[in-house]
């Protein structure tokens, strides 16, 4: 299977992005072009993996561009799991990020998916807790 990893994404295909969030659960309302254009200007980077004319999987980094990365939103549609495109995505990312001298890459793994950061090089940090903010009720 051939996939084509693309670093940039054109406008056409914002609203593929959009659907792949909604297939992963990640998003449940619509979303408009403002929306996801503005979820892309903010990120550092983002990568999309393509079969074709498909959009088979994506992610991201959040980063001050100078010292700090944070690798997010990997996802790959379930009829091309278990094919290597995951681990192609954070390669793409990490490839990035390291060309553009960043000292610092981290990213919170969902449960089940600590294999495949394992694979491109992320260990797990030992004495650190992942932690959420979550508004208090009054």
């Amino acid at each position: 299977m051939t996939i084509k990893y693309k670093l940039r994404i054109e406008e056409k295909d914002f609203f593929k992005v959009c659907d792949l969030y909604k297939m992963s659960g990640w998003w449940k309302k619509s979303c408009s072009f403002e929306q996801i254009s503005k979820l892309m200007s903010g990120s550092f980077c983002f990568v999309t993996a393509w079969k074709g004319d498909e959009l088979a999987g994506m992610g991201r980094v959040l980063s001050d561009g100078f010292n700090d990365a944070y690798i997010q939103d990997i996802f790959v549609q379930e009829k091309y799991r278990k094919k290597g495109i995951a681990t192609g995505i954070v390669n793409e990312l990490l490839n990035y990020c390291i060309s553009k001298n960043i000292q610092w890459i981290a990213l919170i793994a969902a449960p089940g998916s600590v294999s495949v950061y394992e694979k491109t090089g992320f260990e797990k940090m030992t004495g650190y807790t992942p932690m959420q903010f979550k508004k208090k009720n009054k």
